[in-house]
């Protein structure tokens, strides 16, 4: 191989135009060019979320926005319901049992999507919140949010997302699809280093978060929205790290947001159909549900060594995650990844044999 492919999970390659953007003098978080470039990214973020609702800037990884939405908009002896289909979604369950939430697991086949209806089976009217993953990079699996927000629609309950692995490379469509609260982090489609979060509520939510009474501080979102209101957040943001969501938003939006999407769907079909032909398997049950920002690659008792193989080639891909990580493994195609990575990948793969 004549360059090094990276197409990990996460953290995702970081394109030269935004290390480039990254490379200057610091500047203040108060100051008017910090400001303008807050709201830049305040409408870049809504335009990609496709929503009216303010997405606020956390300085953490996406699992920070994940506490900031339990811990904002829900009390304690508060009822919800996770569907759990991997990794992540049992990771948003055992959040909330932290904060002393009362949690119904409706548990899936690893492989499997949330079936809607039965989850609904378990959401009653006293039911606070469905905590719904987006796109369930453990087992490469992506939910139907929209037939979840179809489902509560008219309901007190909120519907809150984790599209950490999603946003950016998945259709997003917040308002459309009554999801009340969306977090995403910056280290996957977004194309840049790990260390920041984006978090959106509804009114909904909002007015939820009138009546919270969990402990926050640093991820008090009240607080947050007041300083919003001036372009700034209430802490020191990674403000590197903001150069960087400021110059990926410019580029995506450069190659056209349907245009980011078609070029995700179009490298992981080459990929789901280029490791069939060599004999291997995705691990999603069903291609419906298979994501389109990741591949996970069905590979009994050989992935760990494909994942070797393949570094020592020059390709970067990630292993599969417990119970299933001496069988999968996951090649990502979020963010910047092109057709002559995808050739590469599939290149390296076949001469493994």
């Amino acid at each position: 191989m004549k360059k090094e492919i990276v197409m990990m999970v996460g953290p995702t390659a970081v394109p030269e135009r935004i290390l480039n953007a990254m490379n200057r003098k610091s500047i203040s978080h108060r100051s008017k060019e910090y400001c303008e470039m807050h709201q830049r990214i305040r409408d870049g973020l809504k335009k990609l979320f496709k929503t009216k609702n303010e997405v606020f800037i956390l300085t953490s990884s996406g699992t920070g926005a994940m506490e900031a939405a339990i811990q904002n908009c829900f009390s304690s002896g508060d009822h919800v319901v996770v569907p759990v289909i991997g990794t992540f979604s049992e990771q948003f369950a055992t959040m909330a049992e932290t904060h002393k939430l009362q949690v119904t697991r409706v548990k899936f086949d690893l492989g499997e999507a949330a079936d809607v209806n039965k989850v609904m089976e378990h959401v009653t009217p006293d039911t606070k919140g469905v905590f719904v993953i987006h796109n369930e990079s453990s087992t490469g699996v992506t939910n139907d949010l929209k037939a979840f927000g179809k489902a509560l629609e008219g309901s007190d309950t909120l519907l809150i997302t984790d599209s950490v692995s999603g946003a950016g490379g998945l259709e997003m469509r917040m308002d459309e699809w009554n999801i009340d609260i969306v977090l995403s982090g910056s280290q996957k489609a977004l194309m840049v280093p790990a260390g920041l979060s984006f978090i959106s509520l509804s009114d909904k939510a909002w007015k939820a978060a009138e009546s919270s009474n969990l402990t926050k501080f640093y991820f008090d979102l009240k607080k947050a929205r007041k300083f919003q209101d001036i372009n700034q957040t209430p802490n020191t943001p990674a403000v590197y790290n903001v150069f960087a969501v400021d110059e990926a938003l410019k580029m995506i939006f450069e190659e056209g947001l349907d245009n980011v999407y078609k070029r995700h769907s179009e490298n992981t079909n080459q990929i789901i159909e280029g490791v069939r032909k060599l004999g291997y398997d995705i691990f999603p049950k069903d291609d419906k549900y298979a994501s389109r920002t990741l591949t996970a690659v069905y590979a009994p008792g050989k992935a760990k060594e494909i994942v070797k193989g393949l570094g020592e080639q020059g390709v970067i891909v990630n292993g599969g995650l417990a119970p299933v990580a001496d069988d999968v493994f996951r090649v990502g195609t979020m963010g910047y990844v092109y057709k002559e990575d995808v050739d590469g990948f599939l290149e390296a793969l076949a001469k493994l044999g």
